[in-house]
């Protein structure tokens, strides 16, 4: 009896060093077991989440890194070679030759030339040279069929002459968005961008002062 009762109590013990019960351990060992299956399985189950989730955001990044290289490229094409997500200005079209400046004289202006031309051939897309509202679009006189975009800050960018456009007044416009394109409606001996650059709507300033002063090199 006594060889007996000692390996029962061998065996018991050996369960609970094994953490697996046996048939004479106690009723609370077999809780203690329980609930150490339970918090493994909630282990599992939490770790098996995160990987999803971790594999989701994985996913989202690179499809951000495609979307940011394709954005990259496109603002490259408007004179932006930094950081897209830090973009504030670019230029206003991707092709172009520089024509009249800002400042000139002669027959053709009623007064001195408010802008700057950038010819290019009819049709060449015009695009916002940074983010605001569009406050008019309309046919303006000399200035032919004119978009006014008002920027944050209140400077005021004119796009005169097109021969159509994209945008309606009212409307926000982020950077690089497209507006309208090039014409040669108003006062205009050919297809070009006539730009002008007014700071809190007032006198117009150099418009290539104003991009240059943005990092951008027309």
């Amino acid at each position: 009896m006594l060889h007996r009762a000692g390996a029962v109590v061998a065996a018991t013990a050996a369960a609970l060093v094994l953490g697996a019960p046996s048939a004479h351990a106690a009723p609370e060992v077999a809780v203690r077991e329980d609930g150490r299956q339970l918090r493994a399985i909630e282990l599992a189950r939490q770790v098996a989440e995160r990987q999803q989730e971790l594999a989701a955001l994985n996913r989202r990044a690179d499809a951000h890194d495609r979307a940011l290289i394709g954005r990259k490229e496109l603002l490259a094409r408007y004179g932006y070679r930094g950081d897209p997500d830090a973009v504030r200005v670019v230029l206003p079209m991707a092709s172009y030759d520089l024509s009249a400046g800002f400042g000139l004289t002669g027959p053709l202006w009623e007064a001195e030339h408010g802008g700057q031309d950038f010819s290019a051939g009819a049709g060449e897309p015009l695009v916002a040279v940074a983010g605001g509202v569009v406050t008019e679009v309309a046919y303006a006189g000399p200035y032919g069929l004119r978009t006014i975009l008002e920027l944050p800050d209140g400077t005021e960018v004119w796009y005169c002459h097109q021969t159509d456009v994209t945008v309606a007044a009212g409307q926000q416009v982020e950077v690089a968005d497209v507006v309208g394109s090039v014409g040669s409606t108003g006062n205009s001996t050919g297809p070009h961008l006539h730009l002008e650059v007014r700071p809190a709507g007032g006198s117009p300033v150099d418009p290539m002062d104003w991009l240059r002063a943005a990092g951008l090199t027309p």
